[in-house]
């Protein structure tokens, strides 16, 4: 009976190829420690499964399609989100040149060998001094990719559906990819990366609050920098400047080293997110593995994702905002021990590896 158990235990082990470099990284790991194969960005016809990341790695996939049909794998799509602004006609990704252009930018990087020859000869183009403005003009031409109508709506819309599961990471992803998308998708709740939080030892407190997130209109870091300054608050933002437009009257810089922007967050008081949307959102996750307050804006995705953890402002209200920072900096809100427990359960690594592993194994 034993030997029949581990021999069933075996055949449950998968081999997996594995397409991303971001927040799925440590949760596949765990699984390769579970004994399961992963490849890593790589295709192998004897795997049983590719899973991508992102839509960041659509045209990865696209590339080995017709290999992953021909050798019966399954494809797995994890979405992240899909910010309806997008994909309005209004937006500024938006515009008849820009859907002309996504579109060249879809032929040529679906298909691997149209794209490499394409690589080689800008490659040619730009050797050359002579003919290195007609490369800046084919580069543009063939490489500006904007997350439009046509990205989301026809390109991605196109991959999904062809994909043998996919995943949203939360409950409001799931709805939207159904309501913009018409697409199909079963909900998986990622972690953050648990083992390396709970790695780092308390540090002195260097910050009243801190925002750490990509600067962009809707994360809304602008209300937090007003707040911080009525209240004569000491305030660090961490993320990328994806936005040249916003000026913040704060520090503010980007750490690429994820174990560096963990360090910072022990050093203070508060985390502040502010943002008006999210796929689910990680850094306040990250907060409650680190015992820190979180004051976080009421939206349904901090609600569902967070429970009751955060202390929750009105969204986009600057007057809210300053009251619930007062409050939590004088000692009259305190963390609910519950929620945050709650939180390090449901989000550990181990709980996100197992969710994934049953859901792989089901398909």
């Amino acid at each position: 009976m034993v030997l029949d158990k581990n021999l069933n235990l075996a055949s449950t082990m998968l081999k997996i190829c594995f397409y991303g470099s971001f927040f799925g990284v440590p949760i596949i790991k765990e699984l390769e420690k579970n004994g399961h194969t992963i490849l890593y960005n790589q295709f192998s016809k004897d795997a049983d499964i590719v899973l991508a990341e992102s839509h960041m790695n659509m045209y990865e996939i696209y590339q080995i399609l017709k290999k992953i049909k021909k050798y019966k794998l399954k494809l797995v799509n994890l979405i992240l989100d899909i910010p309806p602004w997008r994909l309005s006609v209004e937006g500024e990704q938006y515009g008849i040149i820009k859907l002309i252009l996504q579109y060249f930018y879809h032929i040529v990087h679906k298909h691997y060998f149209l794209d490499r020859i394409l690589t080689h000869l800008l490659h040619l183009l730009n050797k050359y001094k002579r003919t290195r403005k007609f490369f800046r003009i084919i580069n543009f031409l063939l490489n500006s990719s904007y997350k439009n109508k046509m990205f989301y709506q026809v390109n991605y819309k196109k991959l999904l559906k062809k994909s043998d599961l996919n995943l949203s990471i939360s409950k409001f992803t799931q709805f939207c990819v159904k309501k913009l998308l018409n697409v199909n998708s079963k909900v998986w709740y990622p972690s953050v990366n648990s083992k390396l939080i709970e790695s780092i030892k308390d540090l002195p407190i260097k910050y009243d609050m801190i925002n750490i997130s990509r600067i962009l209109p809707y994360k809304r870091q602008n209300l937090i920098v007003n707040a911080s300054k009525k209240l004569g608050l000491k305030l660090l933002i961490i993320g990328q400047q994806q936005n040249k437009e916003i000026k913040l009257d704060c520090p503010h810089f980007h750490i690429p080293d994820h174990l560096g922007v963990m360090r910072e967050l022990k050093k203070s008081h508060l985390y502040i997110d502010a943002s008006i949307f999210e796929g689910f959102g990680m850094t306040p996750i990250e907060a409650a593995f680190s015992e820190k307050i979180t004051i976080a804006s009421d939206t349904y995705i901090h609600r569902e994702v967070l429970g009751n953890y955060p202390l929750y402002f009105i969204k986009d209200d600057l007057n809210d905002l300053m009251k619930k920072i007062k409050q939590a900096l004088n000692g009259e809100f305190q963390l609910d021990k519950e929620a945050v427990d709650q939180i390090k359960i449901k989000y550990s690594l181990e709980a996100a590896k197992d969710r994934l592993e049953e859901l792989l194994n089901s398909i």
